[in-house]
């Protein structure tokens, strides 16, 4: 089966849609793969994540002062249980966008001191935007804090010391061995994400979104202004979309797997039906989040769209 995207007027949709159930499945699959894989994440993510550069300095200069903690590794351990669940994995491949099976472990000192477990999580197949790999022995990766120290900003070395690559590893306390309450490693600043359009709402939360785990569009329904011509010829099935990025979805609901306040996986749901949700399919990555109600059970995500801030709402599992 291949699928080709080209530009359509979207009022031609209609008069080429005509066509026998066989037809009609192959063409479901294809615009599936092509809707689903590609089109349906509407926003952009409105966080900036690394400290500005100082003025005036070298290299070395700006890594010590702007990552001044020095993460040595000592082990280093990441499995991949992608293949666990076929099915799943098939839904994976076709949206591109459920999150991998995968998670990190890693011990090792910050400044020399033991007082804390790292860990990462994988991100979905496709989209992947902060990776979950081992991080190299023996080698003083540059970090610093971000947000209230549950994360760790890193700039990983590879094996080889020369070649680097930005990394975002979670950190939580050793219960058997915390640091005491005057550590000047656990007492560093921490960088604060910062919003990369202007808004007057305050967001002191920090989500990392994995991946969508769920996403269930009634048949026939597609997001708004996707306009696909399909057509079928044996065993091949050609769709032509003008491919407009949804704003929101008005059937169906979407399930996000994320984590957040010093939990690695929560689900965060929204249906279309929610005037207050704006649901939408998001992609993976860091949002800045705030609460919307008093008992913590509905977050809104910031988000861009046409250099605007957007506000995407979710139930909290």
């Amino acid at each position: 089966m291949t699928c080709v995207l080209i530009p359509l007027a979207a009022r031609q949709m209609h008069s080429r849609m005509k066509m026998n159930k066989h037809q009609f499945s192959l063409q479901v699959l294809c615009l599936l793969f092509l809707i689903v894989g590609q089109s349906l994440i509407a926003y952009s993510q409105a966080i900036d994540m690394l400290p500005p550069l100082p003025q005036g300095t070298d290299d070395e200069q700006a890594a010590s002062k702007l990552w001044p903690i020095v993460f040595q590794v000592e082990k280093s351990s990441v499995a991949d249980f992608s293949g666990a669940n076929a099915g799943m994995d098939a839904k994976a491949a076709a949206w591109g966008m459920a999150p991998e099976f995968k998670t990190g472990s890693f011990e090792g000192t910050l400044n020399g001191e033991k007082h804390w477990k790292f860990s990462c999580w994988g991100e979905n197949t496709r989209r992947e935007v902060n990776p979950c790999a081992d991080l190299a022995i023996g080698i003083g990766h540059r970090a610093t804090w971000v947000h209230n120290r549950e994360l760790l900003q890193v700039f990983a070395y590879a094996a080889d010391g020369k070649s680097v690559s930005l990394r975002y590893i979670d950190v939580t306390i050793d219960p058997k061995n915390p640091p005491p309450p005057d550590d000047p490693v656990q007492n560093m600043p921490a960088f604060q994400p910062v919003p990369t359009v202007p808004t007057k709402q305050s967001y002191p939360l920090l989500v990392h979104v994995y991946g969508a785990m769920e996403l269930n569009f009634p048949v026939g329904q597609l997001p708004e202004q996707v306009r696909c011509n399909a057509s079928s010829t044996g065993w091949t099935a050609t769709a032509t979309c003008t491919d407009y990025p949804p704003v929101t979805i008005y059937r169906g609901t979407v399930s996000v797997d994320a984590g957040f306040a010093g939990k690695a996986h929560r689900n965060l749901s929204c249906d279309a039906k929610w005037s207050w949700s704006k649901c939408s399919v998001i992609g993976p990555g860091f949002y800045l989040a705030r609460w919307s109600d008093k008992d913590e059970s509905k977050i809104m995500l910031l988000a861009v769209k046409d250099k605007k801030p957007v506000e995407i709402g979710f139930e909290v599992k």
